[in-house]
């Protein structure tokens, strides 16, 4: 995949503090440091750092990503999971720190995304005005959510019809992102205004929400059981109950690489679809650890649209086992058959 964007190992220390003053420790805890930054971690490796050397240094107190873990820990997904994690070791004589180091790792997947094949078997008319953000099936009617200001709709039509049944033009100064529903409840994301929208089955507004502090921006969405996955753009998918109460974070990680600007998202048996921004790839991905199973490549479909403002790959919904896809302003939508 040519235009996948990769998270590189950070091979160097972020920020350091001395209070032992030009020790032998400084140049032997920078080894440890540069060591650690590039090694490629793997879910079952130890996080095991070896102060035995160092002068006057009694005990660490290591905290990965704001948690303190023993030393020697085994990387589980429960305990640091995969992905890009900052990572704090103070050195400490007693009680006392001596010399703290920050910076960054990255734990891998213990298996490379496979290429995944796929056979067009349908082919449906699309709104080529639609800049779509958000898109889900369901008894037989595509659900769209749209984005642009001024631009921003919330739709819905029967999959291969060329009308609306109904569609909601969200004020104008809005970025329209993601869309999925839960409980009946549609939820609609914005980009950078940092609030969403909640719609009945009629597309009325029913509630606007704050964007929680610890997305960036809103991107995707998608619903798994009772919980909300959001994607923000980079390679992390942050889980909410319905109320937006946080529970956990993932990132999308295979062998090598880290994948970011994950864009649209959609959930089915398991994994998480996401289209990777400007990209003609979707990815997907365990749900529960982040781990990168499948790369569907969809170069061909995009040189099919008549539409000249046709933009980039961003739609996934699902139709019994098969995948719709579109894009941004493009004239068709897909009925794909995967092949794994």
């Amino acid at each position: 995949m040519k235009k996948i964007f990769m998270m590189a190992l950070v091979a160097s220390a972020l920020l350091y503090s001395c209070k032992d003053d030009g020790s032998k420790n400084n140049t032997a805890i920078t080894e440890i440091v540069e060591e650690l930054s590039v090694k490629q971690f793997k879910l079952g490796d130890k996080l095991d750092i070896n102060y035995s050397n160092l002068e006057n240094i009694d005990q660490i107190n290591v905290v990965v990503d704001g948690k303190e873990i023993p030393n020697g820990s085994t990387i589980t997904k429960d305990l640091i999971g995969l992905g890009n994690h900052s990572i704090t070791i103070n050195f400490l004589k007693g009680t006392e720190v001596l010399n703290s180091r920050e910076f960054t790792f990255l734990v891998l997947g213990d298996a490379p995304a496979t290429p995944w094949k796929y056979e067009i078997v349908n082919t449906y008319p699309h709104n080529n005005k639609y800049f779509t953000q958000g898109f889900y099936y369901k008894d037989g009617y595509i659900y769209e959510g749209t984005g642009l200001r001024n631009e921003t709709y919330l739709a819905k039509y029967q999959l291969g019809a060329t009308t609306t049944e109904n569609e909601y033009k969200v004020v104008d100064d809005i970025f329209g992102e993601g869309i999925t529903e839960l409980d009946g409840t549609i939820y609609q994301l914005s980009w950078q205004d940092r609030i969403g929208f909640k719609y009945d089955q009629n597309f009325n507004k029913q509630a606007q929400f704050n964007m929680p502090g610890i997305v960036m921006e809103g991107w995707g969405i998608t619903t798994i059981g009772k919980d909300l996955a959001i994607s923000e753009g980079t390679q992390r998918i942050h889980f909410f109950d319905k109320d937006f109460n946080y529970k956990r974070t993932i990132q999308a990680v295979d062998d090598k690489n880290a994948y970011s600007r994950l864009n649209e998202l959609e959930f089915k048996d398991d994994l998480i679809y996401a289209n990777i921004y400007e990209t003609n790839s979707i990815i997907a991905i365990d749900y529960s650890t982040g781990q990168v199973k499948g790369i569907i490549d969809l170069s061909e479909l995009k040189p099919k649209q008549t539409n000249p403002q046709a933009d980039v790959l961003n739609g996934i919904a699902f139709k019994g086992e098969n995948m719709l896809v579109t894009g941004k302003k493009w004239d068709y939508i897909y009925e794909i058959n995967i092949i794994k």
